[in-house]
């Protein structure tokens, strides 16, 4: 296979992507008002406590998906429909071992939950209904998560992002139903159609890969050497999941204890403007990771520096471009969607997006490590330096009580890990720390410092307004589109742009 049709099936892959996130963000968030509406506060807030319970057993979900997308890609890296066929296989078994543990450990378990939470006395059958519901969709999004990861690894995203958008529409159909349902009986329709609507789409799924690619067809059997190797995969994947966790809720806790809910609440609307951004380059990594995998498997190692270096560079520029722009007028964004925005709110976003930054350069070698398979050494080491997060900030706020040295912390703590990580990175395989800088680090800082110099200068003229806003947006992001034409891409990576959209375009 080309470069030029990897290239291209990495482009259209990201676009489909990125529409699924443009549609899934916006009926999501129109979803959300309206349910909120249907439902009510009370039913609202009872769903989202007792839902949050249930699909908390699905922690491990991200550990089985990364697991299973390695190999399935590594397999067919190398061409070899049997070993994807033996890796699937193999997947199968653990999945469906998992889904029926949490299946039964989730009904067990659920009164004692039920019991032990605050709700109005009216509200106590729903939370039942709502728990035993959310429990069989988490087992069987669990159980279907390897047919996800089969579309990931087979790179068929257009049907990966039809499904999303097909499940978005239904949960707004759904809200929009409730409306019409006895006020008594809101919550459990709600929860049972959530259910039922789970059942079509996974269902869907799994019957296109089944009917459409062969290693789908399941024959279980106990294969121990593979089931061993990616129970260990999972393992070390699973570490990392547990400590993204543990230091998330920290981070939340020491804000709380220092400076109270309030603090908590500006970090919470922080966190909502960055994640809505950053799924966008997300998904530009999602489509370029397969590609990763299968060119390792083949041990193009050429090809493999190229993704892993442009796969940061592209991901750090495309956050950029859209960063920017809120940088640039946080405030009256914030002001837009609150009516009250909380303190600190402003100084917690640029940093969250400082973080995010910085976070981009870490995916790439996360991909990397898991096409190498070796991640005992590289799980350990960065996740130690990822938990001083917590320790250090509690130090430094005992000393200076001033939160906003918590983001300043995670950024500093993540710019650390990156760097550990090319230098584990660098004993697995071969390639120049100095020109890795070079090639993806260097054109990003200085797409930095002359973008920031140029959006200060037009933010001082344009005033602060709705029209001023669309028009400063706009005009940051032609610059800032420009900037990455010129500066982060080489003449090379130019022509071949060039090329493919003057191929399209029948030029």
């Amino acid at each position: 296979m080309t470069d030029s049709s990897d290239n291209k099936r990495i482009a259209k892959n990201t676009l489909f992507l990125y529409v699924r996130m443009l549609v899934v963000m916006f009926v999501t968030f129109f979803t959300s008002r309206v349910i909120l509406e249907a439902l009510g506060v009370d039913g609202y807030g009872v769903y989202s406590l007792v839902g949050g319970l249930a699909f908390s057993f699905g922690f491990f979900s991200s550990s089985l998906s990364n697991a299973t997308q390695r190999y399935l890609s590594f397999a067919h890296g190398k061409n070899g429909i049997e070993e994807v066929r033996t890796i699937f296989n193999a997947t199968a078994v653990i999945y469906l071992l998992l889904g029926g543990l949490t299946l039964t450990v989730g009904c067990l378990i659920g009164p004692f939950l039920i019991s032990r939470i605050t709700i109005p006395e009216s509200m106590v059958t729903p939370a039942y209904w709502v728990y035993y519901c959310c429990i069989v969709s988490l087992t069987v999004t669990l159980t279907a998560t390897m047919f996800d990861s089969v579309l990931i690894a087979r790179e068929n995203m257009k049907v990966y992002a039809y499904l999303s958008i097909f499940d978005v529409f239904g949960k707004l159909a759904i809200a929009y139903m409730i409306f019409l349902t006895a006020p008594g009986m809101k919550l459990i329709i709600y929860a049972i159609d959530l259910m039922v609507l789970t059942f079509i789409v996974k269902g869907v799924m799994i019957f296109f890969c089944i009917t459409r690619y062969p290693e789908c067809r399941i024959k279980l059997h106990w294969d121990k050497a593979n089931i061993k190797e990616l129970l260990g995969f999972i393992g070390w994947n699973g570490v990392g999941t547990a400590v993204y966790a543990v230091n998330d809720q920290g981070v939340n806790l020491l804000l709380n204890i220092f400076f109270g809910p309030v603090v908590n609440a500006a970090r919470g609307v922080a966190y909502q403007v960055n994640t809505a951004i950053t799924h966008f380059s997300q998904n530009f990594l999602l489509a370029i990771s397969p590609q990763m995998m299968k060119s390792y498997a083949r041990q193009e190692m050429t090809k493999f520096m190229q993704l892993f270096v442009y796969s940061g560079k592209f991901s750090f520029a495309m956050l950029w471009v859209l960063f920017l722009p809120v940088i640039m007028r946080r405030h009256y964004i914030l002001h837009l969607w609150l009516k009250d925005v909380p303190d600190y709110t402003g100084q917690f976003l640029v940093w969250i997006i400082v973080y995010s930054l910085v976070n981009a350069y870490n995916y790439p070698s996360w991909f990397a490590i898991q096409a190498v398979g070796r991640l005992r050494k590289f799980t350990l080491i960065t996740n130690t330096i990822f938990l001083l997060i917590v320790p250090v900030s509690w130090v430094i706020l005992k000393v200076d009580p001033d939160p906003v040295i918590v983001f300043q912390v995670m950024a500093a703590d993540r710019l650390l890990i990156n760097i550990v990580a090319l230098f584990i990175l660098r004993g697995y395989y071969s390639f120049s720390i100095p020109t890795y800088i070079r090639q993806s680090v260097l054109p990003n800082m200085l797409l930095v410092l002359l973008t920031v110099f140029l959006a200060l200068f037009i933010n001082s003229l344009i005033p602060q307004s709705f029209i001023g806003f669309i028009l400063n947006s706009l005009l940051l992001c032609i610059i800032c589109c420009g900037a990455v034409w010129l500066i982060v891409l080489s003449k090379q990576e130019r022509g071949k742009i060039s090329s493919m959209i003057r191929a399209k375009l029948h030029i």
